[in-house]
């Protein structure tokens, strides 16, 4: 029977059973080898599942058998004649070794992304013809994007974080805080300051500008200032930042356009000092947390008092 013809198997197992109807492998070799998929399996179930069901000893099965699928495929690049070799000379396990280092590449890449990547989707059922190439391919370049969205991040927040970053591995958080610092050298720009971060008096001459000046006007300089800080940003960083819209500043001209209120929303999309936000709101965030800051905190609560004559 012809590898081709087979459709309703992973490729591994289409090889094996390929093989050794050709008596390419002997009964031998594949029942040392149908032992050496378990003893693996049962190690992963072991070390990722828990195999006190046996549904989870199945799963435990299955990512071997996809993990191994992918490891073949990727020596042999999809020629059977070529697997069959590989498997003959240096077996499963090596075939398996070879699908775990390209899974174990999306934590080279990006550590966040791979913590998010279930063990188990690389898991094949025996009738499962999936391309776990594909799915693995799809994978590292998602991985790619988290860790360029990362060094991104970093890059931005090195100059205009107003704060002591905490980095966060999910990206949807990387991605607002991201979208708060740009939002800032953008209203930084708008006052012609050469600044990278908010003081009370910038923020004050900020928002007066911001409640004295036209909406056309503002609108109009605000592309002006974005065409400046695009300018200003490394080609790979500006192509990034065009690829996921953060540089359409959506929400920014979503504020000016509707005129309501612009001073309290303005706040939200800035990335502002603590101390400013406390006073801008007349309170502390956070609340108490022991550090050496409290006490500044708490000087917000306080009533002002009058100094005797």
């Amino acid at each position: 029977m012809r590898i081709a013809e087979l459709r309703n198997h992973p490729f591994l197992l289409l090889v094996l059973k390929d093989g050794e109807n050709d008596g390419y492998f002997s009964s031998e070799f594949i029942h040392k080898s149908k032992q050496q998929l378990v003893d693996m399996s049962l190690r992963i179930a072991s070390d990722n599942l828990s195999i006190i069901y046996a549904d989870q000893i199945k799963k435990g099965c299955e990512i071997v058998l996809g993990i191994t699928n992918l490891g073949l495929l990727d020596l042999c690049d999809n020629d059977a004649d070529k697997a069959k070799e590989i498997i003959k000379t240096q077996g499963i396990v090596y075939c398996f070794r070879a699908g775990w280092a390209k899974y174990a590449q999306l934590k080279k890449v990006s550590p966040a992304f791979f913590e998010g990547i279930s063990i188990s989707s690389y898991a094949l059922a025996i009738n499962d013809t999936a391309d776990i190439r594909l799915m693995h391919n799809n994978f590292m370049k998602e991985s790619y994007k988290s860790a360029k969205l990362l060094d991104v991040y970093k890059s931005i927040a090195a100059r205009y974080s107003a704060n002591a970053l905490l980095i966060e591995n999910d990206e949807n958080i990387l991605i607002f805080e991201l979208q708060r610092f740009l939002n800032s050298a953008i209203a930084l720009l708008l006052i012609d300051s050469d600044k990278k971060v908010f003081t009370s008096s910038l923020y004050q001459k900020f928002n007066t500008y911001l409640l004295s000046t036209e909406k056309d006007l503002l609108l109009e300089k605000l592309a002006t200032c974005i065409v400046k800080l695009t300018e200003q940003l490394s080609i790979p960083t500006r192509s990034y930042l065009q690829e996921i819209e953060l540089l359409d500043f959506t929400e920014f001209k979503s504020i000016i356009n509707q005129q309501t209120d612009i001073s309290i929303f303005i706040q939200e999309i800035l990335e502002l000092p603590i101390t400013l936000a406390a006073e801008l709101n007349d309170d502390f965030e956070g609340g108490y947390d022991f550090h050496s800051d409290d006490e500044d905190d708490i000087a917000y609560l306080r009533p002002d008092v009058e100094e005797s004559p």
